[in-house]
């Protein structure tokens, strides 16, 4: 049998994707707080983004602007621009293009790239292709992109979001050898899908870090999902497994949305529950920006 050579992923990450526009559009907030908000004329707006500086002040996605002005009165608001962001996001995708042909949209400010075609152009340096794509990236748009390296999709998510957004490069290779010795004792809510209540599930499953999970036989993993779940939970525990053990089969597809869909859905976990309709307002403007990227009237792939 032909030997398949291992494949390189990235998962290319916009840091604080909407705060990051606007300050690279508005050259006098570079060292200022920024944050965009549903409406900055009412203190019970959503932040929707904030920079770092402003994340440094305790300011997070989803609280009220009431709440992120009393951490950080000096915090310069700015209402979002839906269809810039989705203009900026496309340019973006352009020039990740001019690395390798295969780019997947993942959100409006997350995308994978299989660039295993073409880092011979780089002398086979994952390291050197990805501070590539970050210096032409901010020298074009002003926004920096942390990139998390692997052998296929997951990992590569999961190297993203645990550790190169925490680098202060960006980067971070996270090779499938690797996975029991730097994912498995990462506690649990780190991992790609997985929410507060499914975490708390492992805990009563007496499970704490991933490597509980990925050293769990796969029949034990879906009798302890079936007793608490039921029945028609084995994908679940399937989908929980492999992503613990960072097994990812699938391809970096793109053209990902090119027919047309009958419809088009998000969803938003939310921290509280939200009442008044400025605030419910701010909430339905977040999942549009995310509709409106499938609904672009040029393709986000070309």
């Amino acid at each position: 049998m032909k030997h398949m050579r291992e494949r390189t992923i990235f998962l290319a990450d916009c840091q604080s994707f909407y705060a990051s526009i606007e300050k690279a559009d508005h050259p006098g907030c570079k060292n200022k707080p920024v944050a965009v908000a549903g409406d900055p004329a009412r203190r019970s707006g959503i932040i929707l983004a904030a920079c770092p500086i402003a994340k440094s002040f305790g300011v997070t996605t989803a609280e009220r602007l009431g709440e992120a002005l009393r951490k950080c009165p000096e915090l310069v608001v700015m209402r979002p621009r839906m269809q810039h962001y989705i203009d900026v996001s496309l340019m973006i995708t352009d020039i990740y293009r001019e690395y390798t042909d295969l780019v997947e949209v993942f959100s409006i400010d997350e995308q994978f790239l299989d660039v295993s075609g073409s880092l011979h152009l780089f002398q086979g340096d994952p390291i050197a292709m990805a501070r590539s794509i970050q210096q032409k990236v901010l020298a074009q748009t002003g926004v920096w992109i942390r990139i998390g390296i692997s052998s296929n999709k997951m990992l590569a998510k999961l190297a993203t979001d645990i550790w190169a957004k925490k680098n202060e490069s960006g980067l971070y290779v996270l090779p499938s050898a690797n996975v029991p010795a730097a994912l498995w004792p990462q506690p649990i809510p780190k991992m790609f899908g997985v929410g507060s209540r499914m975490a708390a599930h492992f805990t009563r499953l007496g499970m704490y870090q991933i490597g509980d999970i990925a050293r769990t036989p796969l029949p034990v993993l879906k009798e302890k999902f079936r007793a608490r779940f039921g029945k028609q939970s084995d994908i679940q525990a399937e989908v929980m497994w492999r992503t613990a053990n960072g097994l990812d089969d699938s391809p970096v597809t793109p053209r990902t949305f090119d027919a047309a869909p009958k419809s088009v859905s998000h969803m938003m976990t939310l921290p509280r529950d939200y009442a008044e309709p400025g605030e419910i307002d701010t909430i339905f403007l977040g999942i549009n920006i995310k509709i409106c990227v499938h609904k672009a009237k040029k393709p986000l792939i070309a």
